[in-house]
């Protein structure tokens, strides 16, 4: 009878070693699997959909350029599913809002597609989410920070996120008006859309937390050309220190603006990342150095040692004729993007196959990964569709050759 048991016991244990072993052997591989996919396969598709028509925005390309670094990484270690590749189909929303809805449906409907990556533009992501939960198709976020990307009521959530998150970054912002400037009294310049109200609902919720306020808050729509009304409106309220959110136009106009006033009546800006996710040092080359701004980030690849950030930096410089890190534009958009990628395809070989609502099971079950960003111990759960957090925040100027440099 011991015999027996003792057989049975061992039959136990030698299936869970198995289950455990097999676990392991398809959380780990990127890191085993040596034989490249063979591009004759069926291709495993992620979508991305970006503004590539804006000429001043340069998020859209370094983003693609993540995505393919990863792409080619995974593909050149074996791929995803027995050897199949890793492809990208991207299409273009003109920063129009329909259209990158329209834009969605179209990729959700290619085969084997897996996912869709959407960039810089919050509002068009808000926009999405319903496409997305029609359509059961995972979209993920890698740049915008908009609240309500992730935060909706829809159950289960099809929506990801791996980047900023304005209930942090913005309260970030703040912190940052209040220690660094020593702003008691503030003014927040907003646009008339959900990334300028996701904004505000923070300033509202948080700003006594970080001994702020602010009297004034300003709404602005794109496409106006001018800010000296709100911007004397935030000088009359007495206002020390300014909030800003818009993209690399409306803070370049900003900037000439704030540059044309005498010294004494130039406000310490605190910005968000938009604003350097296109060519603003193009547009305000003259004026950067006379006002005084920082910019929010999650990431830098100046100094940094963490070998994946090396390894994209390197990737991206050999594949542009690039000089220097510091020259790489909108780094946040090319690490967000390959550590999404790689997570995506951990899901893919959890899921074992291309359903994109198994792959939406998938993240929120998703093993460690030490990625460019941050190591994720569990990037998404159930309950958390964020992958990013205040701890990556970290604030930069801007250089007129439009390097964008760390600052304490």
């Amino acid at each position: 009878m011991r015999s027996i048991v003792g057989f049975i016991n061992a039959l136990k244990h030698s299936k869970r070693a198995l289950s455990l072993a097999l676990i392991a052997s398809t959380c780990s591989w990127n890191t085993h699997a040596k034989t490249p996919a063979n591009l004759l396969n069926p291709p495993v598709w992620i979508g991305f959909d970006d503004a590539y028509g804006q000429k001043s925005n340069t998020s859209a390309m370094a983003i693609e350029w993540g995505i393919q670094a990863a792409m080619e990484e995974i593909n050149a270690k074996g791929g995803v599913l027995n050897g199949r590749p890793l492809k990208l189909i991207t299409t273009d929303n003109k920063r129009v809002s329909a259209k990158g809805k329209d834009n969605f449906s179209q990729l959700a409907g290619t085969k084997d597609l897996v996912a869709v990556l959407t960039g810089r533009f919050s509002p068009i992501s808000v926009e999405i989410l319903p496409e997305a939960h029609r359509l059961n198709v995972p979209m993920i976020s890698v740049w915008g920070s908009a609240d309500p990307i992730t935060d909706h009521a829809y159950k289960p959530s099809y929506s990801f996120r791996v980047s900023l998150k304005d209930d942090g970054g913005v309260e970030a912002m703040m912190s940052r008006l209040s220690s660094k400037y020593t702003v008691r009294q503030a003014c927040a310049i907003l646009p008339n859309t959900a990334w300028g109200r996701s904004a505000a609902n923070v300033i509202q919720t948080k700003s006594s937390q970080n001994s702020i306020r602010f009297p004034m808050i300003r709404w602005y729509n794109w496409g106006d050309t001018s800010f000296k009304d709100h911007y004397q409106a935030c000088m009359d309220s007495r206002t020390q220190g300014l909030l800003f959110v818009g993209n690399e136009k409306e803070g370049a106009m900003l900037i000439k603006e704030i540059a044309a006033q005498p010294r004494t009546l130039r406000l310490p800006v605190v910005s968000h990342w938009g604003a350097v996710g296109g060519t603003l040092h193009e547009l305000a080359k003259d004026e950067l150095s006379m006002v005084q701004v920082d910019f929010i980030q999650t990431f830098t690849f100046i100094n940094n040692k963490r070998p994946r950030a090396v390894y994209l930096a390197n990737w991206i410089q050999k594949k542009n004729g690039l000089k220097s890190t510091g020259e790489i534009p909108s780094p946040v958009g090319a690490a967000h993007a390959y550590d999404t990628v790689h997570l995506i395809a951990s899901a893919i070989q959890i899921a074992q196959t291309t359903a994109p609502p198994k792959i939406r099971d998938a993240l929120e079950r998703l093993p460690p990964f030490n990625g460019a960003v941050r190591h994720y111990a569990q990037a998404f759960t159930e309950r958390r569709h964020d992958a990013l957090g205040k701890s990556q925040v970290l604030f930069v100027k801007l250089a007129p050759s439009g390097q964008l440099t760390p600052q304490d």
